[in-house]
């Protein structure tokens, strides 16, 4: 459904009388919530536990807050097909400030460091041929099923988690090789015969996936996006996007309010939280959770029900660290390399160049490291000093120049799964036995993509739940728009007893 029909679905839906809505959490799936309960006529407040708003959208400024240069620790691309978050990105005047982002796989002269060889990312599938042998190297298929296979290991281990290279590997070495020898995969390389596409590859062949491993088959939707050539990222922030709704919201937007329990009753939602230090406690009408069940299921609960309790402990999710060095110049562009990104077998995984410039100075801010999955929790595990220490050691081996003094000016990170109000990077739509369960039993896997965001979203009385985790895309901005729009109207569909002019209540518990 495109996000017109389902804000006139909203709209139409809306013939309750006002309401007054407590939402926790102030990240986007929270903000949009919001923002259109109060186009609608209902009343609302945020409450958010952290000291800032955003949630997974965190751009961080070095030096001058405004102007300074920045990068991105949480979320840094859109989509063109995420039509609901660029509804908002003009919606709120910042449609001007969409500019490219070069991504993974794009800038041919990005790097690849495979045990400690150094060269062009175009050049890396040979050299992965011949640093892995075994199926890459077996004369059973033809030059261009070895090349073609080496490519996709090339794509998955740079985008994926390393359960999802292991997956990989154990499907080309039983089967997927013979599946490739089947096709005509001649179209699909460049002219050169280097690279491939692997969009018109999976447009062609879209049954090839069901020959994967389910958790490798789900995970092929995100590589075709993160290796797109048509994203966008808003240059001067993806906060922009976060700060304009929050100055559009005229209800109160608290933070440093944590919420240490929800109690579900007929009539309505208690809320217990910590502020200052001070336990409250407060009645509400109507309560939307978008806080991520990785820390909901830390929180006492009570009056859910043994399905929805199930669905918040056992949702899985992936941890992911970042790290961001303002560089006192751009120097990879001496290399020739002009945004996009380079990966590591190290644990630092993919570093992104900037495809926008800072206004302020020549100074240039790299995201030295992006990982999700077993590296993010690796890295997650030291302490920042250390950290920071073996990323720039990793980085090195690609781009020696980050040892010249003077060239690092200023580092800083996030491991998003040791981050106290998130306590992950992201949910993933998958079951655990997805990265083993062979193709031929997928059907068997519980708790797939197809029904678990279903559960996830489930209202239990007056208590509603959104954000990325209750949705088909998880760790995209698109699904927790998404989300909290079907939240919306949920919640202005609602038939209830609750009094629509009675005012929350408020009790001080204990000091």
């Amino acid at each position: 459904m495109n996000i017109e029909t389902k804000l006139q679905q909203c709209k139409r839906a809306n013939h309750q009388p006002s309401k007054h809505v407590t939402i926790l959490g102030a990240g986007i799936a929270g903000l949009i919530a919001a923002y259109e309960l109060e186009r609608l006529g209902h009343q609302v407040d945020v409450m958010e536990g952290s000291p800032r708003i955003g949630g997974r959208i965190w751009t961080h400024r070095f030096g001058d807050p405004i102007d300074g240069p920045y990068g991105e620790l949480g979320a840094m691309r859109i989509p063109p097909q995420h039509e609901y978050v660029l509804h908002y990105v003009q919606t709120l005047g910042l449609g001007d400030k969409l500019r490219k982002f070069v991504t993974m796989f794009e800038e041919h002269n990005a790097l690849v460091n495979i045990d400690g060889t150094v060269l062009r990312i175009q050049d890396a599938p040979r050299s992965i041929q011949m640093h892995y042998r075994g199926v890459f190297v077996d004369e059973r298929y033809s030059e261009k099923t070895r090349l073609f296979a080496a490519w996709l290991k090339t794509i998955v281990d740079a985008i994926g988690s390393g359960e999802l290279r292991e997956c990989l590997e154990r499907d080309l070495n039983s089967h997927l090789m013979d599946e490739l020898k089947k096709l005509d995969l001649d179209p699909f390389f460049d002219v050169c015969g280097k690279t491939i596409d692997l969009h018109a590859f999976i447009k062609a062949y879209p049954s090839f996936r069901n020959k994967c491993s389910k958790a490798l088959n789900i995970f092929l939707s995100d590589i075709l996006i993160e290796t797109s050539h048509d994203l966008w990222q808003l240059e001067g922030g993806m906060d922009q996007l976060i700060h304009s709704l929050a100055a559009a919201i005229n209800g109160p937007i608290r933070c440093n309010q944590n919420v240490v329990a929800l109690r579900v009753y007929q009539d309505g939602v208690e809320i217990s939280w910590l502020e200052a230090g001070k336990l409250h406690t407060r009645l509400c009408d109507y309560v939307l959770c978008t806080i991520p069940f990785s820390v909901l299921r830390q929180i006492e609960l009570s009056g859910l029900d043994e399905d929805k309790l199930a669905t918040i402990h056992n949702i899985i999710y992936w941890p992911a660290t970042k790290v961001l060095f303002l560089c006192a110049r751009p120097f990879w562009q001496e290399s020739g390399i002009f945004g996009g990104a380079s990966f590591s077998d190290d644990a630092v995984r993919q570093i992104y160049y900037p495809s926008t410039k800072s206004h302020s100075s020549l100074n240039s801010v790299l995201l030295a490291s992006y990982t999700i999955g077993n590296d993010a929790r690796y890295l997650g595990m030291m302490s920042e000093q250390e950290r920071h220490s073996y990323v720039k050691e990793a980085l090195s081996k690609l781009h020696p120049e980050i040892k010249v003094p003077g060239t690092l000016l200023d580092m800083t990170s996030i491991a998003w799964g040791n981050y106290k109000w998130s306590a992950a990077g992201c949910s993933i739509p998958w079951d655990r036995s997805a990265f083993y369960q062979s193709p031929q039993h997928q059907d068997a896997i519980p708790h797939t993509e197809s029904v678990y965001h279903q559960k996830a979203a489930s209202p239990q009385n007056t208590l509603f739940f959104a954000g990325e985790h209750c949705s088909k895309l998880p760790a995209w901005l698109q699904g927790s728009v998404e989300s909290a729009l079907q939240a919306v109207y949920d919640i202005v569909s609602h038939n209830s007893s609750v009094n629509p002019n009675k005012k929350p209540s408020l009790v001080l518990e204990k000091g």
